[in-house]
């Protein structure tokens, strides 16, 4: 089955670590991109049935009235069908946009799957990041979801904050697993050109990322949430879904400015620019891409060995990958940064951390 991607790009105000495609302060521009989404969802009817997940991303997802989820939902019924008979449908949200009538309002749309930013638990860091939500707004953001009766919630957090000690880091996931999340996405600081904080100069902190990782691995799998990819950890059976199906080069689509679709052995991501976006698919003409490619041979299955060794389980290899890339397997084996079972390969637990060295050889 398919995965289906939806974008919704906008924000209320941009944090100073996003490199996403989003957009802030542009509110008045929700409905127009609402109708873009139906008429490019529309162009995609021969794919209807075929999707297994949903997840709908940004930007701010949360951030929609609920008029605007409706529209949103009845835009992607024709593909999705009921969205309750999907396998897994997730919904981005952050605080300060989800109150108890939202929560309400998306299980009753059938979502089974709600992704909450916490970032960090001290409001200090949180300020620092831009964040418009605190920590009390997460908690309340959190109940409210609970009483809606979602029983599978993700949290984000971040390590390698400017001013983040490993006792921060530490104290942010204890207490986040003290509201006993099924899901915890965990993301060390990248600082991107183009971001408020590129551009005042803020510097990453691996080192001190790394120690952080380190102790968030055993402090999650002690709490019943093992790592099955290099940034996550769930609870039996609740490992997301439609990421896995990335993870596992499978298909899909994905709908609105910038998502990106796999489909056919093509690989394609819409335009950036919301307003571009929006009048192409409104006016039903070809929605300008950032790039397309088709990828074959080597290149297609070295992607596949990268997006597979993500995963804590490894990849298994078929006979055209092992005999392709067995001079990179047989370097790595002598690093000590993967291992072999049989004709599964992974890289070694410990060594998570620095997998782009793994991926480096797969370029």
């Amino acid at each position: 089955m398919r995965g289906l991607y939806v974008h919704i790009p906008f924000c209320r105000s941009k944090c100073g670590y996003c490199d996403f495609a989003s957009a802030a302060g542009q509110e008045d521009r929700i409905d127009d991109y609402l109708a873009a989404l139906a008429r490019e969802a529309s162009a995609y009817s021969g794919l209807a049935g075929s999707f297994g997940t949903l997840y709908i991303g940004g930007g701010t997802p949360s951030l929609l009235s609920a008029a605007q989820l409706e529209k949103l939902f009845a835009a992607l019924a024709p593909l999705t069908g009921p969205v309750a008979g999907l396998a897994e449908s997730t919904f981005e949200a952050n605080p300060e946009s989800l109150d108890a009538h939202k929560a309400a309002l998306l299980k009753s749309a059938g979502l089974n799957r709600i992704s909450l930013g916490l970032q960090a638990w001290q409001d200090a860091l949180l300020k620092k990041l831009g964040r418009i939500a605190m920590n009390s707004d997460f908690l309340k953001a959190y109940r409210a979801l609970r009483a809606a009766g979602f029983a599978n919630i993700s949290a984000d957090l971040m390590c390698g904050l400017p001013g983040q000690s490993l006792a921060d880091f530490t104290l942010s996931l204890e207490r986040l697993l003290d509201l006993k999340p099924e899901h915890v996405s965990l993301y060390a600081l990248e600082v991107h050109e183009n971001t408020p904080f590129g551009a005042a100069g803020v510097k990453e902190a691996p080192e001190e990322a790394a120690a952080m990782y380190e102790a968030a691995a055993g402090l999650l799998k002690r709490a019943g949430l093992p790592r099955y990819e290099i940034s996550n950890f769930a609870r039996p059976g609740r490992a997301s879904a439609h990421n896995l199906n990335y993870w596992d080069q499978g298909e899909y689509l994905g709908l609105g400015a910038a998502a990106a679709s796999y489909l056919g052995g093509e690989r394609r991501a819409n335009t950036a620019d919301t307003a571009a976006y929006a009048r192409a698919a409104i006016s039903g003409a070809e929605i300008p891409l950032q790039y397309r490619e088709t990828l074959s041979g080597r290149a297609i299955r070295a992607e596949k060995l990268m997006l597979g060794l993500r995963k804590t389980a490894g990849i298994e290899l078929q006979d055209d990958i092992i005999i392709e890339f067995k001079e990179e397997t047989r370097r790595l084996l002598a690093a000590g940064l993967v291992e072999m079972n049989g004709r599964t390969l992974r890289i070694k637990e410990d060594r998570l951390y620095v997998s782009n060295a793994v991926f480096r050889e797969f370029v």
